[in-house]
């Protein structure tokens, strides 16, 4: 019985070091592949995102969306209503914490069903982040900045996919609420700098996604 159990973790063991690890500025494909950007135009797949974050497992993390989710920028949405999920206020270390991105638009989606607003009616930033693409949502302050540290290895892939662009916009939102009161969003200056905004200012979107 021990010589079987042995064989078992030695079998799962050299399933798991046979996986090729995912590194940040990886490209993910549309086959759920990824691959580094050296490799990728002789490959022949298509480009989906930029990985940007890799978890514990090597094998998992986040990607951004090639281009902004729209050529214009927009205002977040309403400036009457919020969520509250652990929403924040000036706290600016806890807030950059935060990298919930996924739960947050899913309770924002619920929130605005449950007030019998349409997504579009309480978050445009959300929703635009949404109708990017089936499993895209508007990051978490936190996964911007995650993001912003880590531009050099996502340009450097950004360049070799055709038809993508860099992240240009001064100021990108984020689907973290501000909850001093109802009016306000945190978004990311791309400068590295964080701070909360008036729901009706204008700032650009980018999307990201769980692989």
């Amino acid at each position: 019985m021990r010589k079987f159990i042995v064989i078992i973790m030695t079998l799962v063991s050299v399933s798991l070091y046979g996986q090729e690890q995912v590194h940040v500025g990886d490209i993910l494909c549309t086959d759920n592949t990824v691959i580094s950007h050296d490799a990728f135009a002789s490959s022949g797949r298509t480009a989906l995102g930029i990985v940007f974050f890799v978890d514990n497992t090597q094998q998992h993390g986040w990607a951004l969306a090639l281009n902004d989710a729209s050529a214009t920028t927009m205002p977040w949405g309403d400036n009457t209503v919020m969520c509250y999920l652990d929403s924040y206020s000036n706290y600016t270390q806890l807030t950059m914490n935060d990298t919930i991105g996924s739960i947050r638009c899913d309770s924002i989606a619920r929130k605005a069903q449950h007030d019998g607003m349409t997504l579009s009616a309480y978050s445009i930033a959300v929703n635009t982040a949404i109708q990017y693409g089936e499993g895209w949502y508007l990051p978490a302050i936190g996964q911007l900045a995650i993001m912003y540290a880590n531009m050099p290895e996502i340009n450097a892939a950004l360049d070799v996919v055709q038809g993508s662009s860099k992240m240009n916009g001064q100021r990108y939102w984020s689907c973290t609420e501000e909850n001093t009161g109802v009016t306000s969003a945190w978004l990311l200056l791309f400068n590295g700098a964080s701070t909360y905004s008036p729901k009706g200012d204008y700032a650009s979107v980018r999307a990201i996604r769980n692989f």
